[in-house]
């Protein structure tokens, strides 16, 4: 059963302009140098703003997103058209807290376990704050997929499978624009309007 918190979220999916959930075929990130993947890990501030489809089982909902990553805390939200349904997500020091937008906050030690009750279904928020990047979370083996050019075409990590389609340029960085996460139970797909980088 889809839980209630996203409920006001739940039918956005023709209004935020996400036709349905299938997976991005093809697509490559263009090869990067260790120097410009470092400088990547590097960057200690940055948000960005798209749309976000999730299909879970027989269920989807899909929303607007903002997401601003700054030092070690993830700050995101979810909503629809005017604001409507919003529900902010803050992970900090492995602590997570859910505001569901009505006075109730849910807060937990377990990130993954409160998303499973909340969403139905739990995401690595923690290597999630990378994959959107464009990498892989560090320290955590992962198998790569490339082009014959060397390209990143995507890559599997913590038995989450990654795929990207559409780059854009921003600053000296060439930045996924589209991707798809792919899951055990879930599947986000996901649409990057714009890239804002701090530092």
């Amino acid at each position: 059963m889809r839980s209630r918190l996203f409920a006001p979220l739940c039918g956005l999916l023709v209004v935020s302009g996400l036709s349905g959930c299938a997976p991005f075929m093809g697509g490559n990130l263009p090869p990067r140098s260790t120097e410009a993947q470092q400088q990547l890990y590097a960057i200690k501030a940055w948000t960005l703003e798209g749309r976000i489809a999730v299909k879970s089982g027989n269920e989807g909902w899909s929303a607007n997103l903002f997401w601003e990553h700054d030092g070690g805390q993830e700050r995101l939200r979810l909503y629809g058209p005017f604001g409507q349904g919003a529900v902010s997500i803050i992970l900090q020091n492995q602590m997570i807290y859910i505001n569901e937008g009505n006075g109730v906050v849910n807060s937990s030690r377990d990130p993954e376990e409160l998303l499973t009750r909340k969403l139905g279904f739990s995401v690595p928020l923690g290597s999630l704050r990378y994959w959107v990047l464009g990498l892989p979370a560090p320290d955590i083996s992962y198998q790569a997929e490339l082009d014959d050019k060397g390209g990143l075409k995507g890559f599997q990590q913590q038995a989450w499978v990654l795929g990207f389609e559409n780059f854009e340029n921003v600053g000296n960085f060439v930045m996924p624009q589209k991707m798809t996460i792919q899951g055990s139970q879930v599947r986000l797909r996901l649409v990057v309007d714009e890239w804002v980088f701090k530092n």
